[in-house]
């Protein structure tokens, strides 16, 4: 067997791989949700061997795409082929046996379970009685035939294994029942830099073995490092496709959404605002190991951005700030009035509102409307003098923030849930505005969006300045934090360390969240150095 190139297409003696039976083919797939066609007409080959890079925006059709392979959406359009023959992936049982694995963010294994019975779950050996010996035998055989035998602890619990080492219990599980197509939606989402670095080369090997991968992914970069082909979809239908060195990032950003991303401004130095009282102020905010002595300001008008590494106390804070959480000393003043905070309704009485890092648990009900989601912040505000709510005025205002937000598909009846994690973000931030609030906390604004999402998200930020709101802004992306901020601060440990001076490289502000070298002082800005390509890997929290 030859061993991959570096790019996961050809092998690495430079022959070409035979292109006469694609593994994996789709002809004039397409999918609707009543009237909503959300596919149109997708063709697309891959061949085996090959890791072919999937991209576009947040409700471009990738994860439509991946559960019609998964045999999730058994009335779709067209025909899917494996190895030529036309597959009929009617049950996600009748895809496995087709030979489509489908590996999701959320991970499908029993987390009570060890490796090895989730390697066999459902193709136990036999017996009158369990026989861990033998369970751990057969796992052992099944990866020593695909090379996996030295990658995994076949007697672990798989809920003590990281992120990175579940995925590949995953990975070794689809393989060892003979996967033919594997689909890895985001599967870099919760993994930390040297983390990443190991699937791809688990992706090499795997495609090294014959199957076909399908990568989706928001980070164009890792999509231009690793895949060998890439197909862009724009509004469920695919607007560019070809060999991934015929594209570089920006031509593919402009592929996915349709015009070309210049880069955004950076906000720069704070603006004069030294003598405008703070919209938000918190003064020694305590609360055990997690927060100690904090004291910040939100400013009218000012995007203040909240750096620092995971378990810093970011998010606790930010809780604390919306009554959330309560903080065991300190206090809080919203408009110069000191406030003890209840809970996040109670904070939104005081228009400060909170867009949580985690919007599956903590953002949306996710068995309910887009527009039910949308309008729950801002129902009180909608009552009249007698406390009653006409249903066709809230009607029409979830219809038109649907819009103002670009939520895709556009339809405010839609359960939340259905909808891709970009659109899910997008009606987070249009259910906050609705609610009017003078101060708005973002925790992980634009983490698992794609590109144009990106730079909507950001433009609503600064609008939302423009018009002399306060925004408080945590994120793991630092280049984020630099292009947005008009002040950053920096967390380590639970405290407060630094406020670097602006405009600052993205390495320094790493250096001050890595070390919290400058404690409590500002710096100026002749100290920062030169802009440097290293940046914060985002990481899992």
């Amino acid at each position: 067997m030859r061993p991959p190139s570096p790019a996961g297409g050809a092998p690495a003696d430079g022959t070409s791989p035979s292109r006469a039976t694609p593994r994996l083919s789709l002809h004039h797939v397409a999918k609707s949700f009543g009237a909503v066609q959300v596919l149109h007409g997708i063709e697309l080959e891959i061949q085996p061997g090959e890791i072919h890079g999937l991209v576009g925006q947040n409700g471009a059709g990738k994860s439509t795409l991946a559960r019609i392979l998964a045999g999730g959406y058994p009335d779709h359009g067209g025909s899917v082929e494996i190895d030529g023959a036309e597959a009929r992936l009617s049950s996600p049982r009748e895809a496995r046996r087709a030979g489509v694995a489908v590996i999701y963010q959320e991970f499908s294994l029993v987390p009570q379970l060890s490796v090895a019975e989730n390697i066999l779950l459902g193709e136990e050996p036999r017996g009158a009685r369990y026989d861990r010996a033998r369970v751990l035998a057969e796992a052992e055989h099944r990866l020593s035939e695909i090379g996996m035998a030295d990658d995994l602890s076949l007697g672990s619990i798989v809920s003590t294994l990281s992120a990175a080492a579940q995925q590949r219990v995953e990975i070794a599980k689809a393989l060892t029942r003979k996967a033919k197509v594997v689909v890895l939606d985001e599967p870099t989402a919760r993994l930390a830099g040297p983390e990443r670095e190991q699937l791809f080369a688990l992706m090499r090997r795997v495609a090294g073995l014959g199957a076909g991968l399908v990568f989706i992914s928001h980070v164009l970069d890792e999509v231009m490092a690793v895949t060998s082909q890439v197909t862009v979809l724009r509004d469920g239908q695919v607007v560019a496709s070809g060999p991934t060195s015929g594209f570089d990032v920006a031509s593919l950003a402009a592929a996915l959404v349709g015009r070309s991303l210049g880069e955004e401004a950076a906000a720069g130095t704070a603006k004069e605002l030294a003598g405008a009282a703070p919209l938000l102020r918190a003064r020694a905010l305590s609360g055990g190991r997690q927060v100690r002595d904090v004291s910040i300001e939100v400013r009218p008008g000012e995007i203040l951005g909240m750096a620092g590494l995971v378990g810093s106390g970011r998010s606790t804070v930010a809780r604390m700030l919306v009554g959330a959480l309560q903080p065991s000393a300190g206090t809080i003043e919203i408009n110069g009035e000191a406030v003890r905070l209840s809970d996040p309704r109670h904070a939104l009485r005081h228009k400060v509102a909170l867009v949580p890092e985690d919007r599956r648990t903590q953002g949306l009900v996710s068995t309910a409307s887009s527009a039910d989601n949308l309008l729950l912040m801002s129902l009180a505000a909608s009552r009249s003098r007698l406390g009653l709510v006409h249903p066709g005025a809230l009607r029409r205002r979830a219809r038109q923030a649907v819009a103002d937000f670009d939520v895709r598909p556009a339809d405010d009846r839609r359960q939340v849930a259905t909808l891709s994690g970009g659109n899910q973000q997008k009606v987070l931030f249009a259910r906050a505005a609705l609610a009017r609030p003078d101060v708005l906390i973002v925790d992980q604004p634009t983490a698992g969006v794609d590109v144009g999402t990106k730079a909507e998200i950001h433009q609503l930020l600064r609008d939302l300045a423009g018009e002399g709101k306060g925004v408080l802004v945590i994120s793991d992306d630092v280049d984020e934090l630099v292009g947005l901020a008009h002040r950053i601060v920096v967390m380590r440990r639970g405290r407060l360390v630094a406020e670097p001076a602006l405009p600052i490289a993205a390495q320094r502000l790493v250096e001050l969240m890595v070390t919290g070298n400058g404690e409590a002082r500002v710096e100026s800005a002749a100290s920062a150095p030169e802009p440097a390509a290293e940046v914060l890997e985002r990481r899992p929290r």
